[in-house]
């Protein structure tokens, strides 16, 4: 049985380990940043996706678009067209320098990883002078506040969530009903199990759709573009109920902002990620109080979509609020007691420090504020992503 496999079955896997052994040491160490890494444990094959990396051997993809090669296993049959990847092998633009077959939702995936090179002359943003804030959000999924600043003409976009998972629930339900009464192993039960299958894969494919559909439009139009960093896993502990924390895994806040980092520097523009702990949603924009400090908006609940200023009794959109400081920001911002580096991205950055108090989604469990812990930088540099640095 040995013979009849790919040596790839098992380098693969022996490098998947020793990448998450090194993971594991620099996180004990202290030279990895994020959540601590444990070490790693034995995974069932039951649980475990089902995959493989080729990196030597037959690697092509065919002249038909529709087939591709893979060593040992040979020719697939594709269900999606591979004319963006065909196109510039054949012209010589790239080289193919490994495949992933996997295994999800009851289908066989192939992922290539392949150099290209690019073109001299790189696109450029539409509107170069145009500030852009990014306030993401459960309710829709990004409101984009804009100001131009040779003309001052300001607009407000919204981006409506598509929350596939909210819209499949009757059915999946339905479905995982149906499967518990097959017998295992039957066709009935493949039948079922394909079905809640095809539920699952449809809401992935509109999350990722709709999140590359608009960083594509932000990257592509603005040449400066500010967004929160959002600390996703203490914002889901915040919300208590279980269908909140659904809501804020299905809306995928956390795929924007790397797509944002790597679309931003092919296209020149610049992407700015504010401090962490600047409440946008609470500070009233553009109104101060007779102390001359920014006015705090008040709220029945954390989640209220409109808030009320107590010194003018205006009632202001929570998102469009936040969307508009982000996009002054750090010109507005009031620095105050509390400062902090926001996480690092792949370019030399800098961070401004706010002490107005966390945002509702920075809070840890049960909505107390958490102080940060300062690590990399110190308080009061800038964190900026720029165009010149490695994409991510």
């Amino acid at each position: 049985m040995v013979g009849r496999n790919s040596k790839e079955a098992y380098s693969s896997g022996l490098a998947d380990l020793a990448r998450a052994l090194d993971n594991w040491s620099a996180s004990k160490n202290g030279k990895r940043k994020g959540p601590k890494i444990g070490f790693p444990r034995f995974t069932s094959s039951r649980r475990d996706t089902g995959r493989v990396r080729f990196s030597t051997g037959t690697m092509r993809v065919e002249a038909d678009r529709r087939t591709i090669t893979v060593p040992v296993i040979g020719a697939l049959r594709t269900k999606e067209n591979t004319r963006r990847v065909q196109r510039h092998v054949a012209c010589g633009r790239a080289r193919i320098l490994n495949m992933t077959l996997s295994q999800r939702w009851g289908r066989l995936f192939v992922s290539i990883g392949y150099a290209l090179r690019t073109p001299a002359t790189a696109r450029t943003v539409t509107q170069p002078l145009v500030v852009a804030g990014v306030d993401l959000g459960i309710r829709t999924l990004a409101t984009v506040a804009t100001i131009d600043t040779a003309t001052g003409v300001e607009t407000l976009t919204e981006y409506p969530n598509p929350a596939p998972l909210k819209a499949t629930l009757v059915a999946r339900r339905r479905a995982g009903r149906e499967l518990s009464r097959r017998i295992r192993g039957s066709r009935g039960h493949r039948a079922a199990k394909a079905k809640l299958s095809r539920l699952d894969r449809r809401c992935v494919h509109l999350r990722r759709e709709a999140a590359h559909q608009l960083t594509t439009e932000l990257a592509g139009s603005y040449g400066h573009i500010v967004i929160e960093d959002l600390d996703l896993a203490a914002m889901k502990r915040s919300m208590g109920r279980r269908a909140y924390r659904r809501a804020v895994s299905d809306a995928a806040m956390g795929a924007v902002r790397p797509m944002l980092a790597y679309k931003s520097a092919r296209r020149g523009g610049e992407l700015v990620v504010a401090d962490r702990w600047f409440p946008s949603s609470q500070i009233h924009h553009g109104c101060t109080a007779p102390d001359g400090t920014p006015c705090r908006l008040v709220g029945k609940g954390r989640i209220d979509k409109s808030l009320v200023c107590p010194h003018t009794g205006d009632v202001v959109d929570r998102d469009h609020n936040a969307a508009r400081n982000l996009r002054d920001w750090p010109d507005h911002a009031s620095c105050g007691p509390v400062r902090t580096t926001a996480p690092s991205v792949p370019r030399p950055t800098t961070s401004v420090g706010t002490g107005h108090g966390a945002d509702a989604g920075s809070s840890g469990a049960g909505g107390a504020p958490r102080r940060p812990h300062p690590r990399g930088a110190g308080s009061g540099e800038a964190r900026t992503q720029t165009p010149q640095g490695d994409a991510a």
